[in-house]
């Protein structure tokens, strides 16, 4: 298809196919704009497309090196017909990054304890910093299970339908009736893992102790100097805060005056990326068409202001 080609010729285009629609994503709405662009342009197609989306994450609010942990094990207890899923799981989050910063967000990892490796008989003492890293492809089909479990329940957060970011999820222990390697036991392991996850993020939530984490972007600005006040109240409406603010010398004689109006001063500035979707229409109608920024990603943080 059309899309495939321009993926080919651009990685940092991602298409996701549903069953309705298909999902495009890019750096930035510039750049989504020109895929559509070319889509119509180069390969005369008619493209209906619908308001630009954000990526959101979710993360817990811990304090540097704080730790939470369920409340020892937590079973899982269930018939699916005619076979019993039981198991058990007990299993700590912790953050891997610092609360304040401004990252790019990365997936959760699920790592192993000691006991947890030795419950599946692996070595103990060869345990490799994350599961993800050692080849799974190895590992006893329930603990392929446990992990996926515990991952896919990661994927969704409490706050909304965000996956989680920068986590670490730690297994302690293990423990089922049906341990073996019938199809149940691998079952029985993702289940509880899934559920223990679960537990732990729902005791968080209610705890007031989960974020929403949102892309803030980079923002420089070109302005007449005469407009700077209006760019900067609209700024501070859309949440952003101003880094700095470089006013030409020839308008020091008075930011109001005629001269202020055809002499640019550049204002540099952290926005939330939602907060200027569609901003290049705004900024030229509050500068009268003489306005111009760019903007680069520079992470994810708390969302806050709203």
């Amino acid at each position: 298809s059309a899309l495939a080609l321009l993926a080919v010729e651009d990685p940092s285009l991602v298409v996701e196919e549903t069953s309705t629609t298909t999902l495009i994503s890019g750096l930035g709405e510039l750049h989504v704009e020109i895929v559509v662009d070319r889509l119509r342009r180069e390969y005369l197609l008619e493209v209906r497309t619908g308001k630009p989306a954000v990526t959101y994450r979710e993360t817990i609010s811990l304090e540097d090196g704080e730790e939470v942990e369920t409340d020892g094990l937590v079973e899982y207890d269930r018939a699916v017909g005619s076979t019993r899923l039981q198991g058990a799981v007990w299993l700590r989050l912790r953050r891997n990054t610092n609360n304040d910063r401004c990252i790019s967000p990365e997936d959760p990892v699920v790592t192993l304890s000691a006991k947890a490796r030795e419950y599946f008989n692996l070595d103990p003492k060869n345990a490799p910093p994350s599961a993800s890293e050692e080849s799974e492809h190895k590992y006893p089909p329930a603990l392929r299970a446990l992990l996926s479990g515990a991952r896919g329940s990661l994927k969704r957060g409490r706050l909304g339908p965000f996956p989680l970011a920068n986590l670490e999820c730690h297994v302690l222990e293990v423990d089922s009736e049906l341990q073996g390697s019938d199809a149940a036991f691998s079952g029985a392991m993702r289940a509880a893992a899934a559920n223990a996850v679960g537990v732990l993020l729902e005791t968080l939530a209610s705890e007031d102790r989960m974020s929403i984490l949102e892309p803030k972007m980079n923002v420089e600005i070109s302005v007449p100097t005469g407009r700077l006040g209006d760019v900067l109240s609209d700024l501070t409406g859309r949440r952003g805060t101003v880094d700095d603010v470089s006013v030409a010398e020839e308008a020091c004689g008075g930011v109001g005056s005629t001269m202020g109006d055809h002499v640019k001063s550049i204002v540099r500035a952290e926005v939330p990326l939602v907060e200027i979707l569609g901003y290049a229409n705004s900024l030229r109608s509050l500068t009268g068409g003489e306005g111009a920024f760019s903007a680069e990603y520079k992470g994810h943080a708390p969302m806050d202001g709203v």
